[in-house]
Formats: C-alpha cells, structure tokens, sequence
C-alpha cells in the first residue's frame, strides 16, 4: 500500500468517527428538543369571583399535558392530601362553595383550568388561613418533577 492509499484511508476513518459523534451529538439535541416541546407549565390564579367568593384556579399554561405526581395541602406541619381533611382542621369547610381534588398520575391537560377552590369571604376582610399548597407534576417523559407552590 502506497503513501496516497494510507492517507486516504486515515482520512475515511476520520470522517467516519465525526459523523458518528455528529450522529449521537443530534440524538441528544433532538431529545431535549422533544421534551421541551411537550413541556407543561402550571400555574395559579387567585382573586376575587364575585362580592362574596375568594377563588383559587389552577392551569396549565404549557405546551404539553402535566401528570399530576401528588398534591399536598398543608396546615399547621400537617400534611393531606385531600380538601376535605384540610378545611376541616382549618375549621372553614363550612365556608367552601367548590373544590377540585387532584389525583395522582392523573393527566391535566395543555390549557385546562381548574377551579381548586373557592371559599365564600369578605373582600374588605380578607384573611390568610395559613394553608399551603403543593402540587407536584411531570411531563409526559416523567424525566423532570416540577413544583406549583401556593398559600392561602
């Protein structure tokens, strides 16, 4: 084999070894291209329905549809996972119009809105009741937990 053959085939070789590095360097960008297209986005909205009514809505303002991991409501270091336990150890269940329970591994689709709960007060009297929330969720990959974190 001559000098030229050497030199073509070392040349070959190296364009094989880039396009493989090439090739597996697209499949990762392609992935995160793909996750981040069907990224859900969660959020909160919190204000006044009508004189008599303080409301809590809940939506998902992304691309792709969330899958609910858990849902916790907090209250004085307590944890539940449910309305009804939680505004009765705030004493307010009393005061509840409407609520929404989320389950877990439940899909919550791109732009459905929720009402997690509305509660009848006084808009001139407003008062904190000290509950937390978190709800926790993944995209449809499951890769990625992210949080909505609220209080009320």
């Amino acid at each position: 084999m001559n000098k030229t053959e050497k030199l073509t085939q070392l040349a070959v070789m190296i364009i094989a070894v880039c396009a493989v590095v090439v090739s597996v360097w697209q499949v990762q960008i392609s992935q995160k291209h793909n996750r981040l297209s069907v990224m859900p986005y969660l959020n909160h909205l919190s204000g006044w329905a009508s004189d008599s009514t303080w409301r809590l809505n809940i939506m998902n303002e992304g691309i792709g549809p969330a899958i609910i991991k858990s849902t916790e409501l907090k209250y004085k270091g307590n944890t539940y996972i449910h309305w009804d336990a939680v505004l009765d150890a705030a004493g307010i269940r009393d005061l509840r119009v409407n609520s929404t329970n989320l389950g877990n591994d439940a899909p919550f689709r791109t732009e459905k809105e929720v009402i997690f709960l509305e509660i009848k007060s006084d808009p001139y009297n407003p008062k904190h009741f000290g509950i937390d929330i978190t709800i926790k969720y993944t995209s449809i990959y499951g890769a990625e937990v992210y949080e909505l974190k609220t209080s009320f």
